[in-house]
């Protein structure tokens, strides 16, 4: 079922921006060898790949890098060559160190449960980067409290991943919020996926979820516990706007000290 959520995860994540936004900063500041944590079927780093940088994915998914690897066999040994990928739980794993740049992009941060989750892998990615290295970050953000489309209790919808795919299987998930704290930030619901194959009904899944929607002025108040500095800020990559108070987006790029 795995590399069928793999093949969504393709047909959904298409955005290019920031991928040109990053290749723009690892060429400025010539990074050479780049660390892509929850690097998945490689949207961003193939590209990276493909312009001679040395990268390093990783994910703890073990049927992304399986499509990951199914893509690299159609590269060049160029391309080949420039990659390593590690299969491993990244919240416990060690991370390999001394690298020009980590790219945290993809709203990675939405991933976790707790802000003390953020801070730890935002820890990791300093600790990979080398004395005046780079870190780059890129997630939504939310400020203050949870949006009021957030906070609809057992009310189920639509979510990823919902689509067909090339032989035919069909997935249907649905998200369902079971409680909400929406001065605090937490949130939690129930996932539930349907598999259909031929329009019927094969296998339905079930499992909970937690996240905390963290905000700009939290991921700046974490940087500032370590040696970092913000070179810069974006609120909209496409049209390279600065973060303002109120973007719904937060692209971060910063060095180590």
């Amino acid at each position: 079922m795995e590399e069928h959520i793999a093949e969504i995860y393709d047909q959904e994540e298409t955005t290019v921006e920031d991928v040109e936004l990053i290749m723009e900063l690892l060429k400025l500041h010539q990074c050479k060898n780049v660390l892509e944590p929850f690097c998945g079927t490689g949207r961003i780093l193939l590209p990276i790949a493909r312009s001679g940088v040395a990268i390093t994915g990783m994910d703890g998914a073990k049927m992304m890098l399986n499509r990951l690897q199914e893509k690299l066999k159609e590269e060049t040994d160029m391309v080949k060559n420039s990659v390593s990928v590690i299969h491993a739980e990244l919240m416990s794993y060690t991370w390999p160190r001394g690298f020009d740049a980590v790219i945290l992009g993809g709203n990675f941060f939405f991933e976790f449960a707790t802000l003390e989750e953020q801070q730890r892998i935002l820890r990791k990615a300093y600790q990979s980067v080398k004395n005046g290295g780079f870190i780059f970050i890129s997630t939504d953000s939310i400020e203050k409290e949870l949006p009021d489309h957030w906070c609809n209790v057992n009310v189920e919808n639509r979510a990823f991943p919902s689509g067909i795919c090339e032989d035919g299987i069909e997935l249907k998930a649905y998200s369902k919020p079971v409680y909400v704290d929406k001065a605090n930030k937490i949130w939690k619901a129930e996932r539930r996926l349907e598999v259909y194959q031929n329009n019927k009904l094969t296998k339905e899944y079930t499992w909970e979820i937690q996240k905390y929607p963290i905000g700009y002025s939290e991921i700046v108040d974490m940087i500032s516990r370590l040696d970092l500095e913000i070179i810069e800020t974006w609120g909209d990559i496409k049209t390279r706007k600065p973060f303002s108070t109120g973007d719904d987006k937060a692209t971060l790029w910063l060095r180590k000290k």
